[in-house]
């Protein structure tokens, strides 16, 4: 495969988790479809790669969209500001850089996603169209190389990475710690109580717990929070739609990896 071929096969990759991203944002299909890329106002996301490759992949949405999927992911009912959309946008190209790094042909590839910047977008790269049902969310233009790395000379010393005694930095190990099963504990409120209190509490006793019932519920890894959000009824069941949420690192570091 040619360094171009490479590079769009990258880029093709990129846009359908970031598809999948909005998708599991939003709770609803998302579809993809090539298309021109498109000039105008809009947000630029540098994704950086390293490892077996090198170079910069340069990810734009289109402002209009940027806004709608921002507005539906967040279910606003006025204009999202322009911090929302950077870290909306920080939040999704996090994501799909991440989870195209552990994709087959991409092994040994680390994929590093920057701050989104406001700007004018050029009409270079690939585009693809963003749909929720006939519904057109935006479009997504990736630009960029990648290339090989240079392979350091044999008598060079490699210097090791300090990931730890648990070696999560290597992609294997992170690509097996990614598969492990954690539990997710949703704290509607917290409160505390006299032990005189507690122990005079039976069947019918109220505990104040001093919170709104529209303030958002908090979710937890082990003691760590890692999200906010606001309580939803999914087919019956009860769900939690996201409203924050910690950056990949903060999350990886609530899980002690």
């Amino acid at each position: 495969m040619s360094d171009l071929q490479h590079t769009h096969a990258l880029a093709a990759a990129l846009s359908a988790e970031f598809g999948v991203a909005i998708e599991a944002s939003l709770g609803r299909p998302v579809t993809l479809a090539e298309a021109p890329a498109t000039a105008g106002p809009g947000w630029q996301t540098t994704i950086t790669a390293s490892g077996t490759r090198i170079g910069t992949v340069t990810a734009s949405l289109d402002a209009a969209g940027a806004r709608a999927i921002a507005t539906q992911m967040m279910s606003l009912d006025e204009e999202p500001e322009d911090s929302v959309v950077a870290d909306m946008l920080r939040e999704l190209w996090g994501r799909a850089a991440a989870a195209t790094a552990l994709k087959d042909h991409f092994e040994g590839l680390t994929l590093v996603a920057g701050t989104p910047v406001e700007g004018e977008l050029d009409a270079d790269g690939s585009g693809w169209i963003l749909r929720v049902g006939v519904s057109t969310l935006g479009t997504v233009t990736l630009a960029g190389q990648v290339a090989p790395a240079v392979a350091a000379p044999e008598s060079a010393t490699p210097i090791a990475a300090d990931h730890g005694a648990t070696g999560a930095g290597s992609p294997g190990n992170l690509a097996t710690l990614l598969d492990i099963d954690l539990p997710l504990v949703v704290r509607f409120a917290r409160t505390e109580l006299s032990l005189r209190a507690l122990t005079m509490l039976g069947p019918g006793s109220m505990v104040d717990m001093g919170r709104s019932p529209d303030e958002p519920v908090q979710l937890l890894v082990g003691s760590q929070v890692i999200a906010e959000g606001e309580v939803v009824v999914v087919a019956g069941n009860y769900g939690v739609r996201i409203t924050s949420l910690v950056s990949p690192a903060e999350r990886l570091r609530a899980m002690d990896l």
